[in-house]
């Protein structure tokens, strides 16, 4: 009788890529997925690292996976990702129940590390004739994420993603090609790039303009319709005129732009080693607002970083305020020992930091309205994400999901067919009003 195993995914969009191809590895190998994780022969953990939180969580899970083991309902657990890279010793002395450790290096190996510990021969002929760019997609059935590359060879000084990852490694642009065709095949209309740092794409090939060469390829693919980039950093010299340009002129690609900046203080972003300045960033999104004025732009950012003061606070705010981005994320400063910044000084307490995540999140949110207002009366082209018997959640060029806020129609609206509705991948919706950080349309 076939290996059943269950699947838990952790961390960010780019480990959910990593689990989609563990999980395709395992079915291609005639394991059987349940999403009962109280009957699994095999619980796969697939963990986040990035900060203490994160870790917290991912330990959370994997103690939860070891009761459940201890009761009989689960029989092999095997824990990889982020969080294995550099505490693997450890956690295989700490956590002895947990069969399996595998690093982000050696996840591939996966089917092999099961046939020992089951003691049975696992590798089926699906899974010798699979190919590498042969995947499921997990969420949305018609929204993939692609990850272009591997690791970071960037120096930020509050990031340890370089440690754990490794340097900076772009996959080949036929080898993206390949996904992308075949996730198009199998009915993905949106893909969404992804990678530690996007704009840097190709550098470590020797590919000049990379992303604008990697772009050119990608909006060929038949069936893709909508192709949204993710974490590009703020580099003139990587964010350059040809591609605004791209972005600008061709209609597959969402004028939507995800730009950490992290901080605006010149003195912060140096502390940062950021590579770029206050000048920089401030010209790049000018450019960008003049160029594409429908673009919608999002950043992250960090509050409380090591000697943040009142002042750089205060022109962090100011800054939001003057730019209005159209998302934002705000995290608090997690001061990890590998990294950097983890000797500067002096830290900022736990409660300033805080009131400081809290004013940020504020800032935004009395916002909002402004925002949001400018999409009242407007109709756009949405992806359907989720359909019910009362609810169509949409998702407009200006929204990523997760991350973002959806766009909502209820039963009761103009036009409104649920089961119309249900085959169809993109929908016309007219805005008519704001519902907190959402919006509620109907249909065209």
């Amino acid at each position: 009788m076939p290996l059943s195993f269950n699947l838990v995914s952790l961390g960010c969009p780019k480990n959910q890529v990593d689990s989609e191809v563990i999980f395709t590895r395992l079915q291609k190998s005639n394991i059987k997925f349940t999403p009962d994780i109280d009957n699994c022969d095999v619980c796969v953990i697939n963990t986040c690292g990035f900060i203490e939180t994160a870790r917290k969580e991912s330990i959370g899970v994997i103690m939860e996976a070891i009761r459940k083991k201890q009761e009989g309902k689960i029989r092999y657990i095997a824990v990889v990702g982020c969080m294995i890279n550099n505490n693997i010793a450890t956690l295989k002395e700490e956590l002895p129940e947990v069969d399996i450790f595998l690093t982000t290096f050696d996840e591939e190996k996966i089917i092999e590390a099961l046939e020992q510990v089951t003691q049975r021969k696992i590798t089926t002929k699906d899974f010798n004739v699979h190919k590498k760019f042969e995947r499921e997609h997990f969420n949305l059935r018609k929204t993939a994420y692609i990850k272009i590359s591997e690791g970071c060879g960037r120096a930020c000084s509050f990031c340890t993603i370089p440690i754990i990852r490794g340097a900076y490694r772009s996959k080949s642009i036929e080898e993206i090609k390949n996904e992308a065709s075949y996730l198009a095949a199998n009915g993905v209309k949106e893909i969404i790039i992804v990678s530690q740092d996007t704009s840097c794409y190709g550098a470590d090939l020797n590919i000049k303009n990379g992303l604008y060469r990697l772009l050119k390829e990608l909006v060929k693919i038949k069936g893709i319709k909508w192709i949204r980039l993710m974490y590009l950093y703020p580099l003139k010299n990587l964010f350059n005129d040809d591609l605004i340009k791209l972005i600008k002129d061709e209609e597959k690609i969402l004028k939507y732009i995800d730009m950490p900046v992290q901080h605006i203080s010149g003195r912060i972003l140096k502390m940062m080693k950021r590579g770029d300045t206050k000048k920089d960033v401030v010209y790049l999104i000018e450019k960008i607002k003049k160029e594409i004025p429908e673009a919608a732009l999002r950043t992250s950012l960090i509050a409380g970083f090591p000697g943040e003061t009142d002042e750089d606070f205060e022109e962090l705010i100011n800054f939001i305020n003057e730019f209005q981005f159209d998302n934002l994320g705000v995290f608090k400063y997690s001061d990890e020992k590998d990294a950097a910044s983890h000797k500067y000084g002096p830290k900022v307490n736990a409660k300033i930091k805080s009131a400081r995540f809290k004013a940020l999140m504020e800032t935004q949110k009395n916002l909002l309205p402004s925002i949001l207002s400018r999409h009242i009366g407007r109709t756009y082209d949405a992806i359907i994400d989720e359909t019910n018997n009362k609810t169509i959640k949409l998702r407009t060029y200006f929204q990523a999901p997760d991350i973002d806020s959806n766009v909502y129609i209820y039963e009761g609206d103009s036009k409104y067919n649920s089961k119309n509705k249900l085959a169809e991948d993109f929908m016309q919706v007219k805005i008519l009003k704001i519902s907190g950080y959402d919006l509620l349309g109907v249909p065209q």
